[in-house]
């Protein structure tokens, strides 16, 4: 992972972290059936909610952020777990109400 990049991460708040989760979320939901760029939007979720993860002052939510992160893995992959893309959204949309 850039360096600059987990360093800009860091700086952010746990609602902003997750609110930028949330719009690669949405992103990769609004492109309907292009599985790729899907996929791409999914996988940069995933992969701020694992520097989400890493954030020391995130340690008191980390079962949550787990969670989370096995989701977006789960929707962008088998389904296993049932949840919708709306269901998943509108979980991170919470988070723009605590700024």
């Amino acid at each position: 992972m850039d360096s600059v990049l987990k360093e800009k991460w860091f700086a952010l708040s746990l609602a902003q972290q997750m609110i930028n989760i949330g719009n690669e979320v949405k992103r990769g939901l609004k492109v309907g059936l292009d599985s790729e760029k899907k996929t791409m939007f999914f996988e940069k979720a995933i992969q701020y909610t694992q520097l989400t993860m890493e954030d020391c002052k995130n340690a008191h939510v980390l079962p949550e952020l787990l969670i989370s992160k096995e989701v977006l893995e789960d929707y962008s992959g088998e389904h296993n777990l049932a949840c919708s893309g709306e269901q998943i959204s509108r979980y991170y949309q919470a988070y723009q109400y605590l700024l």
